[in-house]
């Protein structure tokens, strides 16, 4: 208790006696949670920043941030997961959903044997404490659902960077492919992986419908990037991760690079602070 409200007093002190200060890009060289990041890999998977330097081709000319990124692989169980994420209280998923704007830059190596249809992907995870036990789940952006002109699951590309833009309509219209899948939770059924797929706003609405009373209080406490379980044989790379809101309040970007310099104690405290400050913006807003 005494941890929120110390949370929530720092998070008003920035939103309101200085302003603009989530703008700006940090450079994240450790996931030992001083940059806010941990590895959240699981059995044979793994995650670490890497530099790119000398290894030529589309991996090293077109990185986005040159010239490191962040590494994920997994072996040949599905218990492997490469991954990282983040833990902390982001707001009231009724707002962060509908305000929310995500990016990511991202490069499937080909493996052979490997899951064709693996890529990094990226993760919200919903929560409401006390609730009734249906009371949290994760929603899931996997690139196989969201190829440009297709209708369904479809192979990411190899061997070269692919840009990734989520707002809050990504995927609006079709559940068949397009958007979010779910894991289960607030009235919900799990997806296994697949359908129904849905923008963030259509699942606030699917939410409200189905759980009114335990989505009403949800937060989204979790933000994770990375190759999940079940996605066998997968070297992949990421970099140029954006956490935006669509009013401007919150506009970070994350810089992976190995031994670049630590901003000073003061910036990553602020910019840490400054996405949780999704709590006060989506509490205001409300």
């Amino acid at each position: 208790m005494k941890r929120r409200l110390l949370l929530y007093l720092a998070t008003a002190f920035l939103i309101f006696f200085i302003p603009g200060f989530a703008s700006a890009t940090i450079v994240v060289n450790s996931l030992d949670g001083s940059m806010q990041w941990l590895n959240t890999s699981l059995a044979g998977g793994n995650a670490e920043i890497v530099d790119l330097t000398g290894i030529g081709g589309n991996l090293e000319n077109n990185n986005p941030l040159p010239t490191g990124a962040l590494k994920v692989t997994t072996g040949f169980s599905n218990d492997d997961k490469g991954e990282i994420g983040m833990n902390g209280d982001f707001g009231l998923a009724s707002g962060v959903l509908n305000d929310i704007i995500l990016g990511y830059d991202y490069y499937k190596q080909d493996v052979s044997g490997g899951n064709i249809f693996a890529a990094p992907s990226i993760k919200l995870t919903l929560f409401t404490q006390g609730g009734t036990g249906d009371n949290w789940g994760t929603l899931v952006y996997e690139p196989t659902w969201n190829q440009a002109g297709t209708t369904g699951s479809t192979a990411p590309p190899t061997n070269e960077w692919q840009t990734v833009d989520i707002n809050s309509t990504t995927g609006t219209g079709v559940d068949a492919y397009g958007g979010w899948w779910w894991t289960g939770g607030f009235g919900e059924g799990n997806g296994a992986g697949g359908p129904p797929l849905r923008s963030l706003s259509e699942w606030v609405t699917a939410f409200s419908a189905s759980d009114p009373t335990d989505f009403s209080n949800a937060h989204v406490v979790g933000i994770n990037i990375g190759v999940g379980r079940y996605n066998q044989g997968q070297i992949g790379y990421f970099d140029n991760v954006s956490i935006q809101t669509s009013s401007g309040q919150i506009n970070v970007t994350y810089d992976f690079e190995v031994g670049a310099a630590v901003p000073e104690p003061t910036t990553m405290i602020l910019f840490g602070l400054g996405l949780l400050s999704f709590a006060g913006v989506s509490r205001k807003k409300q």
